[in-house]
């Protein structure tokens, strides 16, 4: 299971307003509050913890730029750099894995299976490097 965002613990998309993180905010101290907490002392902790936590960097316009920019970088490395886009069509099929695949400069081949598409992936790495490319495609959004 991956870190929450701060987003995401104070439920709010990343493009929220200053006024739409403040309401949130107070929403959950509101209901994490010890006097309403059900749950054990240790979850409670941790879930006011995160919350203040979350409020005190995005509540800033400053820290919230320099957070914004932090979690950019960790999604590139996470899902790296895209080295090259390919199209679908220009891909080799093959029927027994439906899967499609394209070779790479260092021998390897880059794979998207059918369900890697239909679950709306479009990006894939080399078996071989650390290379990654995305895939153009069009969803074909009659299922035909």
């Amino acid at each position: 299971m991956s870190v929450l965002s701060y987003y995401e613990v104070l439920n709010i998309p990343e493009t929220a307003s200053s006024d739409e993180i403040k309401q949130s905010f107070q929403r959950l101290i509101l209901v994490h509050h010890p006097d309403k907490a059900i749950a054990n002392k240790t979850s409670f902790d941790d879930s006011i913890h995160r919350i203040l936590e979350a409020w005190e960097v995005l509540r800033s316009s400053e820290k919230r730029k320099a957070y914004d920019a932090q979690l950019r970088a960790a999604r590139l490395k996470q899902d790296g750099v895209i080295n090259a886009e390919v199209d679908l069509d220009d891909m080799d099929y093959d029927e027994a894995s439906r899967a499609y695949s394209t070779p790479c400069r260092c021998s390897g081949r880059y794979v998207i299976t059918e369900e890697d598409l239909e679950g709306g992936a479009d990006t894939t790495g080399c078996d071989n490097c650390s290379l990654r490319v995305r895939v153009l495609y069009v969803v074909d959004e009659e299922g035909g």
